[in-house]
């Protein structure tokens, strides 16, 4: 957990294109940071410390998802998936992260959390179900194990995301309901309660949930699932006995709709496609597409924005007029989207030095939810990085 050294390098980028896909901006000369024996480059972003997997989990091992944490008392926490559990990290002094807690679970290449109230929830896709993980002593360094949520047969699970204006949350990719919707009600967030009516309608990788706070749909909780080669499907989720599919969208080079993120607006919707680069015909950079979703109805594909690597976007948030998407051999990208339709290049941060080819190693996930704007991802041989966007 060193301090790390700047060394300035210089760089050209490709400029935008008006052609079919757009091509990434050009972005400032780029900069970079010495940790031990690595340089790991950067544009508009500062590395304050790293984390590695032997140091959260007592062993090396494989690093999945990660999520954050606000305590009361506005202490920031990363938490971080682990091939063998969640470890919980103060990043409160960011250049000086401390692991507060491990709490073991099934082994799992894939584990995801979310956060309600002072509760963590955490699934993955062996076993366990949801654990329910209390966080209310963890700035005493105490976090604890309080139980597991296998009510209606629920085992293993792809994903959860929390919903914290409706107290919900979502649990997607699991082993009951067809890998569809499964909703939890957190009103009790010790003792989640399953809705007994879950979505059906086609197996779902991963679920961005809103509740509309202005507009046309004030009022209205809406999921925006995306189902793999299916690509997006738009769902209302108000009425939790009678879940509604408002629209499906298969938009162009779907191939497998991993993952997205909403502007703040709640117009337009960034999706993240795992395996275009890979296998859809024309797409040989990381792509990003954006669905204008303001008539829930008829969402349309208005624009597919290529960043100039062949690195596979995979999963994304959007905090302050940026979108921060973790896009495996290309590290942290970070895209200006003030002009939410127009989203442009703004900076990264490569977390995996070695190459930017389409291959699923490096930064698989990222959170930017902390007051502070510090943005944390986790890589998979690497670790936990806190960066400072800039």
């Amino acid at each position: 957990m060193s301090r790390y050294r700047l060394a300035a390098l210089s760089a050209l980028f490709l400029t935008a294109t008006t052609v079919a896909t757009l091509y990434a901006q050009q972005l400032p000369p780029r900069a970079g940071f010495e940790s031990g024996d690595e340089f790991f480059q950067s544009s508009h972003s500062r590395l304050l410390s790293r984390v590695s997997s032997a140091e959260m989990a007592g062993r090396p091992e494989h690093t999945n998802d990660i999520w954050g944490y606000v305590s009361p008392k506005g202490r920031e926490y990363a938490i971080v998936g682990l091939a063998t559990g969640t470890a919980f990290v103060e990043i409160t002094d960011p250049e000086d992260p401390r692991v507060v807690g491990f709490i073991p679970g099934a082994r799992s290449a894939w584990r995801d959390m979310a956060v309600y109230d002072r509760f963590a929830y955490s699934v993955n896709e062996t076993g366990d179900g949801v654990q329910i993980i209390d966080l209310r002593r963890i700035d005493r360094g105490e976090v604890r194990l309080l139980g597991s949520f296998t009510e209606a047969g629920l085992q293993t699970a792809h994903n959860i995301y929390v919903n914290p204006v409706s107290g919900y949350a979502y649990v997607v990719g699991s082993n009951i309901a067809g890998g569809g919707i499964v909703a939890l009600d957190l009103r009790n967030p010790r003792r989640p309660v399953a809705e007994p009516i879950a979505w059906d309608s086609a197996s779902v990788h991963d679920v961005h949930v809103v509740t509309y706070q202005r507009g046309r749909n004030k009022g209205r909780e809406i999921a925006f699932a995306f189902t793999g080669p299916l690509g997006l499907h738009i769902i209302d989720v108000t009425d939790k006995g009678k879940p509604v599919t408002l629209s499906h969208l298969r938009y162009a080079n779907a191939t497998f709709s991993h993952s997205g993120a909403l502007s703040p607006d709640g117009r337009f919707l960034y999706v993240n496609d795992e395996l275009d680069e890979r296998l859809a015909d024309g797409v040989d950079e990381m792509t990003t597409y954006v669905v204008r979703v303001r008539n829930l109805r008829a969402p349309v594909l208005t624009k597919q924005i290529g960043w100039g690597i062949a690195a596979i976007d995979h999963n994304s948030m959007v905090q302050n007029g940026k979108l921060y998407i973790s896009a495996y051999t290309g590290g942290l990208r970070i895209i200006d989207i003030r002009r939410a339709h127009n989203p442009r290049a703004f900076g990264f941060f490569d977390t995996h030095p070695e190459t930017d080819l389409a291959r699923f190693d490096g930064a698989w996930g990222v959170f930017a939810g902390f007051p502070s704007g510090n943005v944390i991802v986790s890589d998979t041989e690497r670790g936990l990085f806190v960066v400072q966007p800039q």
